[in-house]
């Protein structure tokens, strides 16, 4: 016995074709799905031209419970990076407080590492996006004079 929507896709088609008719319809209208999707997007613009715009990044504050999580440009620097951590830190509110004066010269007092355990520090004028993580650690500068 036909269920209702094979009788209503029998009905959609008129004549007498075999029973198989109403398949055949059920495909012709799903032929949109299986088809390839345009080139072009609405913008204009061509797929192959999407690029990165924005950046989840995970920052570790050196004795902090856990991550400050920050969305940067795509062409941010590590400097970009270092003074909005900081000021996203200082914004929140988190615990231990920073020693720091103001957010701009955050540069000057905090180092960017790969991850907590490596020694080398991250050069400011380097880009995040070449860097090849989106999880990093921020602690302070060693001073030239101690150790």
């Amino acid at each position: 016995m036909p269920t209702g929507s094979t009788q209503a896709l029998a009905a959609m088609h008129r004549g007498g074709e075999t029973t198989t008719e109403p398949h055949r319809l059920l495909l012709q209208r799903m032929e949109p799905l299986f088809r390839p999707a345009p080139t072009t997007t609405t913008t204009g613009r061509n797929r192959d031209d999407r690029r990165l715009t924005k950046l989840l990044v995970n920052v570790t504050v050196d004795r902090s419970l856990w991550p400050v999580h920050l969305v940067l440009d795509a062409d941010a620097t590590v400097a970009d990076l270092v003074r909005a951590a900081v000021a996203a830190y200082v914004r929140e509110g988190r615990r231990p407080p920073l020693q720091t004066g103001t957010p701009a010269d955050a540069t000057d007092g905090f180092e960017l590492h790969l991850n907590k355990y490596s020694l080398e520090s991250l050069r400011l004028e380097e880009k995040v996006l070449d860097l090849g993580s989106r999880n990093f650690f921020l602690c302070a500068r060693r001073s030239a004079t101690g150790a």
